[in-house]
């Protein structure tokens, strides 16, 4: 569709502009604008509408003063439940830590130190968040720390990203992939073993070509979602523990894209820590989406390599390869992931953020063949 007057732009490339100062919102429309760049408009009268919560008519004055205004009650209108909604269950306070890089810090010299954070300030003042660096003893920078509302976090998680790339292009000059590999120019962390790296696959080796792996490691599709007011829940299900938390993961990116397109080219490492059972899931999760937002990398079929369950850490491989949308399908963008309503099943107890239940007693039937669910 072509830009007519009266249209207003909301948001380039899924980053909203409504509530920015004048200022801010043309260095974000002038960083953001490109050659194919995602527009989504709305016409001025909608907007208004959408503003003050009262309906704006599209007529010239002439034809308003031969007809009479309807008053419509505010319960009616369309955006009314928008407006004057509560608080939902969804919205929770949360904490989301985003790497730097994989098994890399940061060591900034202090004017650039003092523009990173004012940049992780004014974000943070956009969205209604706390974003800081998170730093290790010699003063490296790990990790950006967001904590805010769950909903406020998946909005700017990909403005984090972005924010996090461009240091890393002026700084070291990475791109594309490449940067994220835990060169020594970003400061390599000692005996890190490089979780995150893209690495392309050798269809001349026997061991490591796209067909013996895929004889290794079953492609499989278990899982299936289930609709939430603002979130998608990924339910999946293995012969083992370690295979469900391998199928949610998989679950994940088909729900990006469809997998069946997504070809064996490449792999990459991920590893993740927990507390318990549920962050453990979570930060497996949060791994590989992470991945995604800095590599676009997609993993078809997910491979667990360890998994202790009395350390609480797991270490996973995926293959396949990077979303191209001139050859995939896009599908629905997740932003982050939430605990919210996460579960995990055992053929005993069912583990919720409630607390462990007997799975007997909370009625939840085993699947055949099925024992593990997350």
């Amino acid at each position: 569709p072509k830009l007519t007057v009266g249209d207003v732009i909301v948001s380039i490339g899924g980053t909203p502009l409504i509530g920015l100062g004048e200022e801010p919102l043309a260095d974000t429309f002038r960083s953001l604008f490109s050659d194919g760049a995602r527009l989504l408009l709305v016409e001025a009268t909608e907007l208004e509408s959408a503003k003050t919560g009262k309906p704006v008519s599209k007529m010239r004055p002439e034809q308003q003063d031969e007809e009479e205004e309807e008053e419509v009650p505010i319960e009616q209108l369309a955006n009314y439940e928008l407006l004057h909604r509560t608080k939902s269950s969804h919205e929770y306070d949360a904490i989301v830590k985003i790497p730097v890089g994989r098994g890399t810090v940061w060591m900034l010299d202090t004017e650039v130190l003092a523009s990173f954070q004012n940049d992780l300030l004014i974000l943070g003042q956009k969205f209604g968040l706390s974003a800081e660096p998170q730093c290790q003893g010699d003063g490296g920078i790990q990790s950006v720390k967001l904590a805010g509302l769950s909903t406020s976090i998946a909005a700017a998680r990909p403005e984090v990203v972005q924010l996090l790339q461009f240091y890393r292009q002026r700084e070291w000059g990475g791109d594309g992939g490449a940067q994220f590999g835990g060169e020594a120019a970003l400061g390599k962390q000692d005996n890190a073993e490089d979780p995150g790296v893209v690495k392309p696959l050798d269809p001349a080796n026997a061991e490591t070509s796209p067909s013996k792996i895929l004889d290794r490691v079953e492609d499989l599709r278990q899982f299936q979602y289930h609709d939430h007011t603002a979130d998608i829940i990924v339910h999946s299900w293995g012969r083992t523990r370690a295979e469900a938390f391998a199928q949610v993961c998989t679950g994940m990116f088909n729900y990006m894209t469809p997998l069946d397109m997504i070809e064996v080219t490449s792999s990459v490492e991920v590893e993740a820590t927990g507390r318990d059972l549920l962050d453990l899931l979570y930060h497996l999760l949060d791994e590989f989406l992470v991945v995604f937002g800095t590599t676009l990398h997609v993993s078809r079929c997910i491979e667990i390599l360890e998994f202790d369950e009395d350390a609480l850490c797991v270490r996973a491989r995926g293959y396949g390869e990077r979303m191209d949308l001139q050859k995939h399908e896009q599908g629905t963008e997740i932003k982050a992931i939430t605990m919210h309503m996460m579960r995990i099943l055992t053929p005993d107890v069912v583990v919720s953020e409630n607390g462990t239940v007997d799975r007997v007693n909370s009625g939840e039937e085993i699947r055949d063949g099925f024992p593990h669910e997350a």
